[in-house]
């Protein structure tokens, strides 16, 4: 039986990535639908396969099936009365509720904290894909679209003050990135996705940092070994977008970008003050990691030479992605 469920994981995985991967190639909508709900379903079912709490699968199957009967419901209508501003109205209110944008994002750091650090990677990355991919496809109200902007740079910070948890603390990380990326979708070229692919690589080293070290709860648990605490130290800072880190360079091309070649200024001095508090956040959490670690090593030294020769990889993998993105 456990073997029966290791290789459906990794079956889903292949399907998972698959699909995402295959609706980039698309522009008819009705398709990258149906691909999104086949991909929905499969991350399901993997919820069903390694979560205990049916209930929260329940939740996330009612969160996801909302947005799928209005995504239907609103290009039928379109096609049959063409009523354009009625299909963008419900077509980008239901992506919004997909990728967790404000005021629809309750309901990611909820489920975040249930799941293990392999599906929310997922959820928080390759899920998110098609939906951002959609949303490129229209022409976005300046309007509706600046108001969840300035929410995304709002929101995130002011709820993860106090906040110990990593898991709502990259749910709600992940809702601010959405925010640049959506930004990034007003230049109306592959740019975004450059950024999504540099955001989802440095959030794929982290996650696998936490999963070696079985840290399902909190940040500063496990942390009794210092180039452990220097690794995650180091995916941390270059996921606030603290220079001189790789993060930061993407940040700052992606910011003359949009000064160049797009009139929302002072979304962006939102979007770079709330980086600016959330770097604050993780710095602080940086802080209390070494005095707990300053704790710890009075009473104990464990060997986690395993471990780290798989950190020294990760790192290397990631600065090695970093740089090619970078270059690109």
């Amino acid at each position: 039986m456990m073997l029966y469920n290791l290789f459906m994981k990794y079956f889903i995985y292949s399907l998972l990535i698959f699909l995402t991967i295959s609706s980039l190639f698309f522009y008819d909508i009705l398709i990258i639908w149906l691909l999104l709900e086949i991909t929905n379903f499969l991350f399901i079912c993997l919820l069903i396969i390694s979560t205990k709490d049916k209930k929260m699968i329940f939740f996330y199957f009612i969160i996801q099936i909302i947005p799928s009967f209005l995504m239907i419901y609103s290009i039928i209508m379109n096609n049959i009365f063409f009523t354009n501003n009625y299909f963008y109205f419900i077509m980008l209110m239901s992506l919004m509720i997909k990728l967790s944008l404000p005021p629809f994002h309750l309901w990611l750091p909820i489920i975040s904290k249930y799941l293990n650090w392999n599906n929310l990677f997922l959820m928080l990355t390759l899920q998110k894909i098609s939906p951002f991919y959609m949303l490129s496809l229209f022409k976005l109200n300046s309007f509706i679209s600046s108001m969840i902007l300035i929410l995304c740079a709002i929101i995130p910070p002011y709820m993860m003050f106090n906040l110990n948890n990593f898991k709502i603390l990259m749910a709600y990380s992940s809702i601010n990135q959405s925010g640049w990326m959506m930004l990034l979708i007003y230049l109306k070229n592959i740019v975004w996705f450059k950024y999504f692919l540099f955001y989802s690589f440095i959030n794929m080293s982290l996650f696998i940092l936490f999963h070696m070290l079985k840290n399902n709860f909190t940040f500063i648990n496990n942390m009794s070994n210092f180039k452990i605490n220097l690794f995650s130290i180091i995916f941390i800072l270059n996921l606030a977008g603290m220079p001189p880190f790789s993060f930061f360079y993407m940040k700052w091309y992606m910011t003359f970008l949009i000064i160049f070649n797009s009139h929302h200024i002072f979304i962006l001095m939102m979007l770079m003050i709330s980086s600016l508090f959330m770097l604050y956040i993780y710095t602080n959490m940086i802080m209390i990691t070494f005095y707990i670690f300053k704790l710890q090593s009075k009473l104990y030294m464990k060997s986690f030479m395993p471990l780290t020769n798989k950190l020294n990889i990760i790192f290397t993998m990631s600065l090695t992605f970093s740089v090619y993105i970078l270059i690109m």
